[in-house]
This record gives structure tokens, C-alpha cells and sequence, in this order.
């Protein structure tokens, strides 16, 4: 449920209107593209994990700019 202070400072009167907030993250969707049963292992630090799944371990984001 939505607090009704959320409600109110959107300009929704609380006392009429009850709020429900839902959503699906992105690691919930890699659960069910990728298989994987346990939504903690996706956080814990094992490179053997990364690698069944198909990551490089070494494989992250680079900080790198690119050349144009």
C-alpha cells in the first residue's frame, strides 16, 4: 500500500483514494530469462556463478570514453 503522505503530497486526497505499488526489477526478469532459482545468488561474489551463467567474470563496465 501507498502511504497516504505519498498520496497527499501528489495531490490525492488520502481519505478517497488508496494507492497499491507494484513492480517487476530487472533482476527478477534475469531470474526468469537466465533460469536462475534463487534471486540472492545474483549478489553474492562468486565468479563460478557468472561463469555458469554465462558472464565473464573480468567482463564489467568500462569507465573508458570512446573514441567517436
Amino acid at each position: 500500500m501507498v502511504h497516504p503522505n505519498v498520496l497527499r503530497m501528489s495531490g490525492i486526497d488520502p481519505e478517497k483514494y488508496q494507492g497499491f505499488a507494484f513492480g517487476m526489477g530487472i533482476d527478477r526478469l534475469a531470474m526468469l530469462k537466465f533460469g536462475i532459482p534463487d534471486l540472492r545468488t545474483m549478489f553474492d561474489s562468486d565468479t563460478r556463478w557468472l561463469s555458469h551463467y554465462g558472464f565473464d567474470p573480468l567482463d564489467g563496465p568500462s569507465t573508458a570514453k570512446r573514441k567517436a
